[in-house]
């Protein structure tokens, strides 16, 4: 197989898309690349894509809407392809259903799987939550991974990475999946080297953030109560995880979850009044979070809600970036 040229151009293909993690995920690693085309199933998600991404022409992308409808043969050719599959259905907050999910959400690999049958793509790079390699869904993971060789790509390399590791305090970790059309060199390595730049998430809220955010005292005092919580008195702006009912003390957030778990909160250091202070997190705050810059994405005049359902169900862009610059330059 021919080697792969830094300054190659990559045709990519960005399945299950949201805000367009892979494509920012390839523009942080340097690569060269023209996405093709989209599949995203959300309407929110779809606008947001589309206020951020534009084909060489300054064009808007096409979105191919629900995968499970997609013709691959109707598909313009490819180099790689990548997607973060509904991940819910093998969470651990989520009902862990894995293929019997009563959306059918877990069983949308398969389309993936279809599609590349195909197209048969150079690459294949995939996402998904950690649960997907516990022994609960064995069998399914072992699926794909079969799948996988049986068209061609010799082995799915595979890692799970936590965001906190990579210079971005958030406790996220996800699984990591990559292949290449008759295999990958050996020795090939899934993991960067861990590094800690020494951002924790008092580097990342907002100077002023939107009052709306805040909690009234009457609502503090209910979170007190029902979780047991003496005080929230802390020294820097710190994380309060609802469901380990603990203030984090070590800078770190734990993973952002979509608006309706409603299980993180941010603990800001109290005034010369001695009023303690609790608030939700800012959509800002939850993109610095997941990996971008201020100014990095246009927002789309989108609401609160959807916004933060982007950010929880979306990819760590720095992650992203590390991961595929550490993947090429084994391919070079």
């Amino acid at each position: 197989m021919n080697k792969l040229k830094r300054h190659s151009m990559v045709r990519v293909f960005e399945g299950f898309a949201g805000y367009g993690g892979a494509s920012f995920g390839l523009q942080r690693a340097g690569i060269k690349h023209e996405i093709v085309g989209y599949s995203e199933f959300d309407k929110f998600a779809s606008a947001l894509y589309d206020a951020n991404h534009r084909d060489k022409n300054g064009n808007p992308i096409k979105n191919w809407g629900d995968i499970t409808k997609i013709d691959p043969a109707e598909l313009p050719d490819f180099d790689m392809f990548t997607g973060g599959f509904p991940c819910q259905p093998f969470s651990t907050v989520g009902m862990q259903q894995g293929e019997l999910d009563r959306y059918g959400r877990g069983t949308l690999v398969y389309d993936i799987i279809r599609i590349c049958a195909h197209k048969k793509p150079r690459f294949v790079f995939l996402e998904n939550v950690r649960g997907l390699a516990t022994k609960k869904f064995e069998s399914t993971f072992n699926m794909i991974k079969q799948a996988f060789r049986d068209l061609g790509y010799g082995e799915l390399h595979y890692a799970i990475l936590n965001t906190k590791d990579y210079g971005i305090p958030q406790n996220r970790e996800r699984l990591w999946m990559f292949a290449q059309l008759g295999g990958l060199p050996e020795g090939f390595s899934m993991v960067p080297p861990p590094f800690d730049n020494g951002l924790r998430l008092k580097d990342f809220v907002d100077e002023n953030p939107p009052a709306e955010l805040y909690l009234s005292q009457q609502q503090i005092q209910r979170i007190k109560d029902f979780y047991g919580i003496k005080s929230f008195v802390v020294s820097e702006p710190s994380c309060f995880d609802l469901y380990n009912r603990n203030i984090r003390n070590d800078g770190i957030c734990i993973t952002i979850l979509s608006p309706e778990h409603n299980k993180l909160r941010l603990v800001e250091p109290t005034g010369p009044d001695g009023v303690e202070i609790v608030r939700k997190l800012s959509v800002s705050e939850q993109f610095r979070l997941m990996g971008f810059r201020d100014g990095e994405i246009d927002f789309a005049g989108q609401s609160y809600t959807q916004l933060s359902k982007r950010a929880a169900n979306g990819w760590d862009v720095n992650i992203v970036g590390i991961l595929l610059n550490h993947i090429w330059g084994q391919l070079l």
